[in-house]
């Protein structure tokens, strides 16, 4: 039992802080950083959020994506269309000559290829879209986080006293090692 008594000692002796507060004085809440705005202004203009966050970077990708996706929507749309008319046409039997060695079954599955195509862009835009209003939610939340090089593990003797022992009235102290991990 007195094993035990010092194995939980000594694992309460052990502390390890992983981040310490900073304690900003902020003398207008109204100029501070706000993820709620960085977020409303994503959500309106695509890459405001971004720019709020003074993530300039970000916003050509943001814009460079959404214009790959809207190309190859058009793309993909374009065929769709096409091969929509040949495979209608086919059905209809007046079909362009160069056309009329291809049977419906490759029509239609060329028309649904590039249908699906286009869709998967529509949700790949959509993905972008609200990938940039959670980027700019994170960013916003993380815009005063400290980022130093002062990346340290210590460790030191510790001293816990003031504990009673239930066998008797004397204090029951001991000694432990405290951990210390700063981020």
């Amino acid at each position: 039992m007195r094993y035990w008594v010092g194995f939980v000692l000594l694992i309460f002796t052990i502390s390890g802080f992983g981040q310490q507060s900073v304690n900003k004085e902020k003398t207008n809440p109204e100029t501070s950083h706000s993820p709620k705005t960085a977020t409303l202004l994503s959500t309106f203009i695509p890459g405001a959020g971004q720019i709020y966050n003074r993530k300039y970077w970000k916003v050509p990708l943001i814009y460079g994506g959404g214009a790959t996706f809207i190309y190859f929507i058009g793309v993909n749309n374009g065929y769709y269309k096409k091969y929509t008319r040949l495979y209608e046409q086919k059905l209809d039997g007046t079909i362009d000559e160069l056309y009329v060695n291809i049977s419906e079954e490759s029509l239609r599955r060329e028309r649904e290829n590039w249908r699906r195509n286009r869709d998967l862009n529509y949700i790949g835009l959509g993905v972008l879209y609200f990938l940039q209003i959670i980027d700019a939610n994170v960013d916003a939340h993380l815009f005063e986080y400290d980022i130093s090089d002062d990346l340290t593990f210590r460790y030191q003797p510790d001293y816990v006293g003031g504990m009673f022992d239930d066998y008797s009235s004397k204090s029951m102290g001991g000694m432990g090692v405290r951990l210390t991990l700063n981020f």
